[in-house]
């Protein structure tokens, strides 16, 4: 549970948030195998972030990845696992795209949640991309259904603890699928910055779905956020 939030004393400065690395992660009730990383072929700052989880291979969730790839804006190969069939999924955020054998917007909840990444390694060839005939996707698309529908519900890093914050006025949404009672806490959080304690107290939701739709704006570089602490 996280403490209700206390303003600071002066007029907070909020600054919108751009996609932040999230790779802090909760125990997996079954073990898998280590994450195998392409290091030779990695930027030092993106290898930096990678390495937080690969020594923690139960923990490799996948919407920190697409998360530290879009962060660094590196294009990255990943090879995932579903339901014990090999699968792969090459992200460009540059070009805001991803290439992947399934449209994984469209897979059923438990598709999602049940994705593992096996391996991280530097974006194939856009030629070998096309010859191969893979689904091509948006990205923006991708992240809002992995935060909302993957196997991560808890809180990102950038945005735990003693936070509050406010949607950016103007943030482009379209294009994603964003249902009534989220659009009615889009237009709460437009008008000011609230905690997620806040929100609670206001919402039928549960915990888990606020904290959900926050990580999901947040990957859209939706959120301004002040950080307020105890004195």
């Amino acid at each position: 549970m996280f403490a209700d939030t206390t303003p600071l004393t002066a007029a907070p400065d909020f600054e919108r948030t751009g996609v932040l690395t999230t790779l802090s992660f909760e125990d997996c009730e079954t073990p898998t195998p280590a994450l195998d990383i392409e290091r030779s072929t990695l930027s030092p700052s993106l290898l930096l972030d990678l390495k937080r989880y690969a020594a923690e291979p139960a923990s490799a969730d996948l919407l920190a990845v697409v998360a530290a790839s879009v962060r660094h804006n590196t294009p990255l190969t990943l090879a995932l696992e579903l339901d014990g069939r090999p699968l792969e999924l090459t992200l460009h955020p540059r070009r805001q795209l991803y290439y992947c054998e399934l449209d994984l917007c469209a897979q059923p909840d438990q598709a999602l949640a049940g994705l593992c990444v096996r391996r991280v390694e530097a974006d194939a060839e856009v030629g070998s991309l096309f010859e191969a005939r893979l689904h091509t996707g948006s990205l923006r698309p991708l992240l809002w259904h992995l935060a909302l529908r993957g196997s991560n519900a808890a809180l990102l890093p950038e945005i735990a603890g003693p936070v509050r914050c406010r949607v950016a006025l103007g943030t482009p949404l379209f294009g994603l699928p964003v249902d009534g009672t989220t659009k009615r806490l889009i237009q709460r959080m437009k008008a000011a910055p609230v905690s997620l304690d806040e929100l609670l107290a206001d919402t039928l939701l549960r915990r888990a779905a606020l904290q959900r739709i926050w990580n999901a704006l947040y990957l859209q570089s939706a959120l301004m956020v002040s950080r307020s602490y105890s004195q």
